[in-house]
């Protein structure tokens, strides 16, 4: 039986989702498989210059494939388009 002090709000919910997603991680090929069709092209484009995909991340216009190369990293967005310079903040 559920009482009302038991609920979460969408809020916290949203927070333990994304808790518990990055407590699993995944390998290589299961980040590849998460990737669009364009996102795979502009990636394998990236990787003929040293860049390998490090993660996803999932944004509000849709997922964003990150690749690394060294201390470099640029995006692909899920239309294909490649960002050599992006503006994002990653964690340690």
């Amino acid at each position: 039986m559920e009482t009302e002090s038991m609920k979460l709000t969408k809020d916290e919910l949203r927070q333990l989702e994304e808790f518990e997603r990055r407590r699993i991680a995944l390998n290589h090929s299961e980040w590849w498989d998460r990737l669009s069709m364009d996102q795979k092209f502009g990636v394998y484009q990236l990787q003929k210059f040293g860049f390998d995909l490090a993660f996803i991340r999932n944004t509000e216009d849709g997922p964003l494939a990150v690749v690394r190369r060294g201390s470099e990293f640029a995006t692909v967005n899920h239309e294909g388009d490649v960002d050599l310079s992006p503006d994002i903040v990653l964690r340690d």
